[in-house]
């Protein structure tokens, strides 16, 4: 159907800059529409999207600033990526946080701006190949609202910078080769011009060393008239050594002192030389699970996209995805094959021709060769070079003058046109409603990827634990669970009715660590995991009711209500910096979800900024949680409206909070640095009056947000780290701390170190407290202990060696503790003296924060690999 245009003025029209006078006002339509694709809502998003974590941290070091994430091993001054890519991108973005400031919107100036003048230098380069101002026109028109040009230039990205230098250099390119083909003269000032581009592309991100390639590949194809120029010898070096010295002094910032890192020698050009070769072989081999990979193979088909931004909101869905419109690839292929086909027909090599194929094997070959993990957008380079070639096909179909010609373009122009602008607010993050584009055309293709099932065999059944206290205990099965651990008091021991079955040695696996407890109302049970899975199922038979994937971990006990399930959203990653409250907590989609008690479908969503890890908690039809961004939020029960709030500062990472009577108690840390916190307070706030009734700072340097509070006999216990060291070895030295707050006012009763050891990196870092019988009671994760303190002194009464680390605080039935470790071992203790009367490997896997759950006849396990095991008991005599 694509037919080729005439050639014959290719070779007579090759000045790099042609005139733009009779086409100014196209090209002027064509360039507002690519600054507004590219810069409307480019600063709406505040936080940092996709990679920016580790481009907009850099330039932030590189200007001796405070980075917006932690870095470990930070040196000001000192590109912290060393190993992802060179620096030259990320000093363009540093350049825009210096002039214009350390906002959104500044880490992303660069790309949108340098991504704007896109469509422009393809309607140049498609002139120079063409010589037609509509194949031209249509070239710059179909780049102005390209998916992965547009979605790219809107994210502080390395490409959003270092493709523009690739289009740039491959048009100055195609210039310098056609002059060259027809022996004429090409002048100094070009040629070093074009070394020193190549160069800054090639420091831009390594794909402008595909350029480079393809320089070398088509001058080669004219080796003999690069011999006959007289400037041959600069020609050599405007792709060798110019660009190489370019390259390496856009490292000069290391060039007085070094790289500052001991994996590299002190001597400037060994640690240069060492670095290159550690880049070339992580970028070649790097491989990993990411959920938005792409195989290379599919990224001419209906390919998975580099979802940028994924923000699911109450009744809407921001996506920022990276993937071009498939029509304009598969037509641009089309273009392709008929000017290939068109030359073997006609027995000639065209110029044209030799160019794009060149094009597409160093651009998409290279990529099929690396063993590496891939995402779609780095189709990126390719999409000019089939733009262009689609341009040109259509133009010479239109241009066959037929009917069937004419209606066949303008229903291929019709349909890029609707697909485009169908597709369009995924590319600019537009909010759409949850379920448009699933309820018209959407690829399952265009879904994350899901994370490869880990191979160790899952338990389907779990042994008897042979207990030997029996049961003592008169409390009811709950109606409905409003808060972490049932309430206050953190006590999850139920009698059953002996009339009833309870089902046990069953195994239930989720996707993902489950972090709290599962809630237990009536005859069900409900729970959540890492994997964003929300589960219910019935306890008599242990069979599964429902359910539900939601788009980010679920690390809270889901609160159940007569018909709603509630569950908070959000993870650990510290993705924002606030210079008014310091780390902010929780990337992706962060907020408070409801779901039906029944089926399990979402009643209703209400984002949050910053994570809702906490468990929430309930009172008169209100929800109450604490975020990642440091706000108390009281939310409608029944329909998630936000009804008030009140801004506390820093961030509460796992501090589920209790309410007794109308006052709410929970902690928050405040980072306005690595460690030590800047603070770290409990907070008393009565919700009645929405006023904060006290806060206590508590000296402590970490932990104390992720420290659940316990509330009795008007005392609250909470634990905290006051002291870390850090070590090597990817250990942590700290110590722990256990504090008594007079619940009234908030003033510290008394505080007891609870021994200190040695921690890895991301494990949690204190118990959680229970207070049994007059005793308080606080695991130690890192000393491996249990201790029992006097409730109301402070007195040790008695302590334990563990073998392995305690973070869920005991269950308690009459005189006897349960327990469960992080190497999977539950126990059985007496609580007034410690002894151990029973142990027991479940082989559920690593047990974390959450405690069992006691029913007469079994007891309910959560673990960190994901399984919940009902238990049986067999009582010993």
């Amino acid at each position: 159907m694509f037919s080729s245009l005439s050639y014959a003025k290719v070779n007579h029209k090759t000045t790099i800059i042609p005139s733009l006078r009779p086409q100014w006002g196209i090209l002027a339509a064509i360039e507002v529409v690519a600054f507004l694709a590219r810069f409307i809502g480019l600063g709406a998003y505040h936080g940092l999207i996709y990679d920016e974590y580790y481009y907009v941290t850099a330039a932030d070091v590189l200007l001796h600033r405070k980075p917006p994430v932690l870095v470990p091993h930070l040196v000001y001054g000192i590109d912290p990526n060393l190993l992802s890519a060179p620096p030259f991108a990320k000093e363009v973005i540093a350049a825009s946080i210096w002039l214009f400031g350390n906002h959104p919107w500044a880490w992303r100036l660069p790309g949108a701006f340098l991504g704007s003048l896109v469509p422009l230098v393809i309607y140049l380069f498609a002139m120079a190949l063409f010589d037609n101002r509509w194949t031209a026109g249509i070239a710059a028109a179909l780049s102005a609202v390209d998916g992965l040009m547009v979605s790219t230039s809107r994210v502080a990205l390395l490409d959003s910078i270092a493709f523009p230098f690739v289009v740039f250099n491959l048009y100055w390119l195609w210039t310098i080769w056609a002059r060259i083909r027809q022996d004429a003269s090409v002048s100094r000032v070009t040629l070093w011009g074009f070394g020193i581009s190549l160069g800054l592309g090639f420091s831009a991100k390594w794909i402008g060393a595909q350029t480079i390639l393809m320089a070398w590949i088509v001058l080669a194809w004219s080796w003999r008239h690069v011999q006959r120029s007289p400037r041959r010898l600069l020609i050599a070096l405007s792709m060798t050594i110019i660009p190489l010295v370019t390259y390496f002094l856009t490292y000069a910032y290391a060039f007085p002192s070094g790289f500052h890192q001991t994996w590299l020698p002190r001597n400037v050009f060994e640690a240069w030389g060492k670095l290159q070769w550690l880049i070339l072989k992580n970028m070649w081999t790097l491989r990993f699970y990411h959920p938005w990979t792409a195989n290379a193979w599919t990224w001419m088909l209906l390919p998975r996209p580099t979802a940028y931004l994924w923000i699911t909101q109450a009744h809407a869905t921001i996506r920022l995805l990276a993937f071009s419109n498939p029509l304009v690839i598969w037509l641009g292929l089309l273009g392709l094959m008929m000017l290939v086909v068109q030359d073997i027909r006609q027995h000639r090599t065209r110029p044209v021709t030799i160019f794009f194929v060149v094009w597409l094997f160093v651009f998409y070959g290279t990529w099929l060769l690396t063993p590496r993990s891939k995402f779609n957008y780095y189709f990126l380079s390719m999409m000019p070079m089939l733009i262009m070639a689609l341009a040109s096909g259509l133009m010479a179909l239109w241009q066959l003058r037929t009917r069937f010609a004419r209606v066949g373009s303008l229903l291929i122009i019709g349909a890029l046109g609707s697909s485009t602008a169908y597709l369009f607010p995924l590319w600019v993050g537009l909010a759409m409603p949850t379920g448009f584009y699933h309820r018209i055309i959407w690829s399952p293709t265009w879904n994350a990827k899901p994370k490869p099932v880990s191979h160790v065999p899952v338990p389907t059944s779990v042994s008897s634990f042979a207990a030997f206290g029996r049961w003592s205990t008169s409390v009811s099965v709950p109606s409905t669970w409003t808060a972490f651990e049932a309430g206050a008091t953190h006590d999850t021991a139920w009698t059953w009715p002996k009339s009833e079955p309870l089902a046990t040695g069953y195994v239930l696996h989720l996707n993902g660590a489950v972090v709290d407890q599962p809630a237990v109302v009536g005859h069900d049970a409900y729970a959540g995991s890492n994997g964003g899975a929300v589960v219910a199922w019935n306890l008599q038979t242990g069979k599964r009711l429902w359910s539900d994937v939601v788009p980010n971990m679920v690390m809270t006990t889901p609160l159940v209500t007569k018909s709603r399930v509630i569950v908070g959203l959000g993870n650990n990653a510290f993705r924002e910096f606030s210079s008014r409250q310091g780390w902010i907590r929780g990337s992706g989609t962060n907020g408070v979800m409801a779901l039906s008690r029944a089926t399990g479908k979402e009643l209703w969503f209400t984002p949050t900024h910053g994570e809702d890890m906490p468990t929430p908690v309930i009172q008169d039809g209100v929800v109450y949680e604490v975020t990642g961004g440091g706000r108390l939020i009281a939310l409608n029960a029944n329909n998630g409206h936000l009804m008030w709030s009140l801004f506390l500062g820093g961030f509460d990472s796992m501090s589920s909070p209790v309410i007794v009577g109308h006052i709410l108690y929970v902690a928050t840390n405040v980072y306005m640095k690595s460690y030590p916190a800047t603070r770290s307070t409990v907070w008393a706030i009565n919700v009645a009056t929405r006023h904060i009734v006290w806060a206590k700072n508590i000296p402590v340097a970490s932990g104390l947000s992720d420290c659940s509070p316990i509330v009795v006999k008007g005392i609250l216990y909470i634990a905290g780290v006051p002291r870390i060291v850090n070590v090597t070895g990817g250990r942590t030295w700290l110590d722990n701390r256990l504090f008594a707050l007079n619940a009234r006012s908030g003033r510290i009763l008394w505080s007891t170190i609870t021994g200190g050891g040695y921690l890895g990196l991301d494990q949690e870092e204190e118990g959680i407290p229970f207070v049994h019988g007059g005793l308080v009671f606080i695991g130690n994760p890192a000393a491996k202990t249990l201790r029992a303190y006097n409730a109301v002194t402070g007195r040790l009464v008695w302590a334990r060696s563990l073998p392995a680390s305690l973070t869920a605080n005991p269950v308690a039935s009459g005189p006897y503790l349960w327990i469960g470790l992080h190497n999977g071992v539950v126990m059985e203790m007496q609580a007034s003296s410690g002894t151990i009367v029973r142990s027991q490997q479940l082989g559920l896997g690593p047990i974390g924060p959450a405690a069992p759950i006691i029913f007469p006849r079994g007891f309910l396990m959560a673990t960190l690999s994901g399984n919940i095991g009902m238990v049986p008991f067999a009582f010993g005599q």
